[in-house]
């Protein structure tokens, strides 16, 4: 099983039509090349206010929320567009969770090749104001790869320092939701916790119990997945930092990892880099 995350930052000024075109062209190949079987994405958003897009144009998408509208420039519908004009069907959810730039709706998506059984939503932040940044959401969607069922949930965290939404208390909130699911489960996102920082998220995380995907590639140490300054970070991402990972609630046997959209194999198409693991199969959990 291929699974892969990447913080999109889809929309923005600098961010023109044709280039907008391109890198959701550059991102529909890779997914067809390494035939991918699930992708999480992040920062994938749409224009307020774009025309809407009517329910039978929506093929394969399955929403969070019955209210959730999706707008003719949503950055996961033109992908699957994509897909589609290659014959490739995927099954897809999007939920916005807030207010990006004063005009997008940025949100949370799943894509897969297996249909999507199953979609729920969580608010990770304490206040849940759609005009505030700091609010924080996850988007969790339940598939059948291969026979072998699991959860696959996309998330961008909050910072750990942050004294309104500190990052351990959006973690906390996140477990309780999911504390009650039996299969296995891939977390995958923008953490924004530096996994080279002790005793911050990413350690955190860790100690939940939860399996560094890249880790259990065969991989010593963590590469970049930001390769310079982006919003929120200032000087500190500089030197490049790696907050983007790929979780299992359980141990698994991985084939390997590697960084995707660096610029070395496939183009760089976001201020972020991608995560793409083969993962052969889940091990038997242990007590069950």
């Amino acid at each position: 099983m291929k699974i892969m995350t990447l913080n999109a930052h889809s929309h923005g000024a600098e961010i023109s039509e044709d280039i907008f075109q391109e890198n959701l062209a550059a991102l529909a190949e890779c997914i067809i090349r390494q035939q991918v079987d699930v992708i999480a994405l992040q920062e994938v958003c749409q224009t307020m206010g774009m025309e809407a897009v009517e329910e039978k144009e929506l093929q394969g998408f399955i929403p969070s929320d019955s209210q959730t509208v999706i707008r003719r420039d949503n950055y996961v519908l033109g992908l699957i567009r994509k897909l589609r004009q290659e014959g490739r069907q995927y099954y897809w959810t999007w939920d916005g969770i807030k207010a990006g730039y004063e005009i997008y709706d940025e949100g949370l998506a799943v894509i897969s090749r297996f249909p999507i059984e199953c979609v729920e939503e969580y608010y990770l932040s304490n206040q849940r104001d759609y005009q505030n940044w700091k609010t924080r959401k996850a988007i969790a969607a339940e598939i059948c790869v291969d026979g072998e069922k699991s959860w696959f949930v996309s998330t961008h965290m909050g910072w750990w320092e942050d004294e309104e939404e500190p990052f351990a208390g959006q973690m906390d909130r996140l477990m309780a939701k999911l504390s009650h699911k039996k299969c296995n489960i891939y977390l995958m996102g923008d953490f924004n916790s530096p996994a080279d920082e002790k005793h911050t998220g990413y350690d955190y995380v860790k100690t939940q119990g939860w399996t560094d995907i890249w880790l259990a590639g065969g991989n010593r140490e963590h590469e970049i997945t930001v390769p310079g300054k982006i919003d929120g970070w200032g000087k500190k991402a500089e030197k490049g930092l790696c907050i983007d990972y790929i979780w299992s609630k359980y141990p698994v046997e991985t084939i390997s990892s590697r960084v995707v959209f660096s610029g070395e194999t496939e183009p760089v198409i976001s201020d972020h880099y991608g995560i793409l693991s083969d993962i052969c199969r889940k091990q038997e959990k242990k007590g069950e």
